[in-house]
């Protein structure tokens, strides 16, 4: 396939904002789409040449990108970068300096990958001239979006539940698609999805399971206002198990070989080797594990979360594996040699409990068996006193929901105890740059929630309050702007950001009481909030708008 084909539709998508004309706009190109080829389409339909947890890096910032426009156009750098500037759109500048049009998908996807595989000396000279290379070949409209591809900046609105839709539709049905988002919950790789329906069709997607290196979407959490609300929800006996303030570790054991997964699928392994070490030595066999990690002292104390925040990092981690030493809850059971994920919970957990020894650095979760709300509040304050976040409370029959949000498990923290306020996972879309103090830093954050239906971002406060000084000259380097609107985001005319930010960082925030607001695409608004800390969360699993629904019912 040319790669034109491919940039026609891009251009298509990027003139609606429909999510039903997006959607069939992707449906007849899949459609047209060969088999062979179907895989790496899906995967460039969201401005990606892999999955997220394969970790592939096109390592290229604006400088080297102007400096391979300007290789390709046979231009001056200056004159491309002054160009650049003035447009603040890397593809209108690079379609200025087009070739031949000579491109296939399939050549640019294999380029893609060898820029993302330069390492080492002179791997930026390298990356440079395979991207002019590349340039030097397309037409204007290729050069556009081969630009911005490059640069992760795509802007045509199109996440992955459209590519999901546009697939079940051009190869089986729209029933079929509850089939494919299961799939892809459990292996989230949009390109074997693709390929699987076009070559195995439903059937084939049916058969994807659980597999060891292939991290699946965390399982979420619902919450209820008032504890009475289990009985009816989930019903007696339930269990509730103490939820802990660190980071979600998804552990894949084979062998000696290990992996460890964030709640964003990224490869968080070289951060924690006391971890790997430990669960060598106490975890039987193959299996996938669910588990928070979580900073402890000498006695085995919880800490605050802002402490585990000092073992992200790259460098010097045999020093602070000393300094902020971990300990790993393990808290679910998803593969041991097969997958565990239609297994009622009850089954899982006893599974578990034959698969891991507990030692100073792997335990499990703190659970009992409830059979009524003062049982589950007796546990609650019990967890609230030493340090944990609050409780998860969950269905004894009820299996491992790869990526939902369902009422298997309900979460009862502090904040929702009457009298304290709720507390909101909101994505940042956009800026407000500070006057007097706040001067040359944001004042403010436009923050939204997510629909799950529209696969779109809806507006729901400013924040301003909350920041310390260091977080707050921190925003300028912490978010990288864009010179447009996020495609996925719907946002009133009443509010116009002085910077926007692609949605991609979740902010965790308190709120007094939500209300009604015309200014607000939620529909609603959150008064009075406040930050608490920054999340590690995929923009997909922040506060959905059917939540801020269910507290104004």
């Amino acid at each position: 396939m040319k790669f034109l084909e491919l940039a026609k539709v891009y251009e298509e998508l990027e003139k609606t904002s429909s999510y039903i004309a997006m959607k069939e706009i992707l449906t007849k190109f899949f459609k047209k789409v060969s088999k062979d080829e179907l895989g790496i389409v899906a995967y460039m339909s969201l401005g990606q040449i892999a999955c997220q947890y394969a970790d592939v890096n096109l390592g290229m910032a604006d400088k080297m990108a102007v400096k391979s426009i300007a290789l390709a156009g046979g231009e001056k750098e200056e004159i491309v970068l002054r160009k650049y500037k003035k447009s603040g759109d890397v593809g209108e500048t690079a379609g200025e300096y087009a070739g031949r049009g000579t491109l296939t998908v399939k050549n640019v996807f294999e380029t893609l990958h060898k820029i993302a595989q330069a390492e080492g000396g002179g791997s930026q000279e390298r990356k440079t001239k395979l991207l002019a290379n590349l340039l030097s070949q397309a037409t204007p409209l290729e050069a556009r979006y081969l630009a911005r591809i490059v640069l992760g900046d795509l802007r045509l609105g199109v996440g992955d539940k459209t590519v999901l839709d546009a697939l079940s539709t051009a190869y089986a049905s729209k029933e079929a698609r509850k089939e494919l988002e299961h799939a892809y919950n459990i292996c989230p790789d949009i390109g074997i999805i693709a390929r699987t329906i076009a070559h195995k069709g439903i059937n084939g997607i049916k058969k994807i399971g659980v597999e060891v290196g292939v991290p699946i979407q965390s399982m979420l959490c619902q919450r209820v206002k008032a504890i009475e609300e289990i009985g009816k929800k989930i019903g007696y006996p339930v269990i509730v198990e103490e939820k802990y303030d660190g980071e979600r570790v998804q552990v894949h054991k084979k062998g000696n070989k290990i992996k460890l997964y964030s709640r964003r699928l990224e490869d968080i392994t070289p951060q924690f080797p006391d971890i790997v070490q430990a669960i060598k030595k106490a975890v039987k066999g193959n299996c996938v594990l669910d588990s928070e990690v979580m900073p402890v002292d000498s006695k085995g104390n919880l800490l605050p979360f802002q402490i585990l925040m000092q073992r992200r990092r790259k460098y010097d981690v045999q020093e602070y594996i000393k300094k902020v030493p971990v300990a790993l809850f393990v808290f679910d059971i998803l593969y041991n040699g097969r997958s565990l994920i239609r297994e009622k919970y009850e089954k899982r957990y006893a599974i578990l409990k034959r698969t891991v020894r507990q030692t100073d650095k792997i335990k499990l979760a703190l659970q009992k068996m409830c059979k009524d709300s003062d049982c589950i509040e007796d546990l609650f304050n019990k967890t609230v006193e030493h340090g944990g976040e609050g409780v998860v409370i969950k269905n004894i029959h009820g299996p491992y929901e790869a990526g939902v949000r369902g009422w298997n498990w309900v979460k009862w923290k502090p904040e929702y105890v009457k009298g304290l306020r709720d507390t909101f996972d909101l994505v940042v879309v956009g800026a407000y740059y500070g006057r007097g103090r706040r001067a040359g830093t944001y004042g403010a954050l436009l923050c939204a929630v997510y629909d799950e239906k529209k696969d779109r971002f809806l507006t729901l406060c400013k924040l301003g309050s909350g920041f310390n000084d260091k977080e707050l000259f921190g925003l300028l380097k912490k978010f990288k702007k864009i010179t447009h609107k996020p495609a996925r985001l719907e946002v009133a005319k009443t509010i116009e950001a002085d910077v926007w930010f692609d949605p991609r960082i979740v902010v965790e925030v308190t709120g007094a009481e939500i209300t009604k607001s015309p200014n607000h695409t939620a529909g609603y608004a959150l008064r009075f909030p406040r930050f608490l800390r920054w999340r590690e969360k995929k923009p997909e699993q922040a506060t959905t708008l059917k939540e801020i629904l269910s507290f104004v019912k």
